[in-house]
């Protein structure tokens, strides 16, 4: 507390970049199936951060990861704490992810992909969620996606990257308006427009 610290100058696997993965950054990552452990309930993998981070008693665990299930929308989470991922629907087993991501509360929420593989009605709700979360939590997100729909939506600055290097950043209501590489030319442009006319 306090300090500043370059958090590209920490070892990779060294005891500082540990403490802030899982409790001062959370992760969500793309697919859910084969993120969550088959052989674990929900609860208990919620709750892992909580044990790994955050030192107390089991009963307190428990009662943080139902209220995290509630706060990400399960409508029964006593129930869900004890259900293992196959029984879960897509949208179900995302919102348990963004549960294990946020548990700690962290200052950052790292969501990659956060809705390949779900219905376009499922994919908004988990956006709204996110949405609604990010503001509840006072924290900050960093989306990564390649559907521009979720980033004109979602997004208030936008840091478009071509091959592992960043081509184009800014606010993006004016990325949108001119882009300048090619690349995000390209995507723009194999955006379905519905409001063009014969010819167009």
């Amino acid at each position: 507390p306090g300090t500043t610290q370059d958090i590209l100058q920490m070892p990779r696997d060294g005891p500082e970049i540990r403490a802030l993965r899982g409790s001062r950054i959370g992760k969500i990552f793309q697919e859910p199936m084969t993120s969550l452990s088959p052989l674990h309930t929900i609860g208990n993998q919620v709750s892992e951060s909580l044990q790994i981070h955050t030192p107390m008693a089991r009963v307190e665990r428990k009662a943080q990861a139902e209220e995290m299930l509630s706060l990400v929308g399960f409508p029964n989470p006593k129930r869900a704490y004890d259900m293992y991922p196959f029984e879960l629907s897509g949208g179900l087993r995302q919102r348990a992810m963004i549960a294990m991501a946020l548990i700690c509360r962290p200052a950052l929420l790292i969501a990659d992909e956060p809705t390949t593989a779900l219905d376009v009605t499922i994919q908004a709700q988990i956006l709204q969620l996110l949405r609604e979360l990010q503001t509840k939590l006072n924290m900050a997100m960093l989306l990564i996606t390649h559907d521009l729909g979720v980033v004109a939506n979602v997004a208030d600055e936008v840091v478009v990257m071509y091959h592992g290097e960043i081509m184009e950043a800014g606010p993006v209501e004016a990325i949108f308006r001119r882009p300048g590489h090619p690349y995000l030319k390209g995507l723009m442009a194999a955006v379905p427009h519905f409001d063009l006319k014969p010819g167009e």
